[in-house]
């Protein structure tokens, strides 16, 4: 069975995108080749999965939320994640 990525629904689009947002926020730079320049070897990725994470493409696996999350109290208030961490642990708990 292939994969349709067409119909992806609108949890999985909502959370790219809030990964690309923070890709955009661990690596600052003025294009999205730049950016998967810089983040490709500390992710430990090709600069093509970067890019497609940028596009939305692509869902990331946990540990690179990780990598990219403010991990800090302090910038986690100031910057709003807080409600991702709370999704990660609501997905974690399989709650909804």
């Amino acid at each position: 069975m292939r994969k349709n990525l067409a119909q992806s629904d609108v949890h999985a689009r909502a959370s790219r995108k809030r990964f690309a947002g923070l890709l955009w926020r661990a690596f600052p730079a003025s294009s999205e080749r730049d950016l998967a320049a810089k983040a490709a070897p500390v992710l430990g990725v090709s600069e093509r999965q970067v890019r497609n994470w940028l596009q939305c493409e692509n869902d990331a696996a946990l540990r690179h939320v990780f990598a990219v999350t403010p991990v800090d109290e302090a910038r986690v208030r100031v910057t709003g994640q807080g409600d991702l961490f709370d999704e990660i642990l609501k997905t974690l708990d399989g709650a909804d």
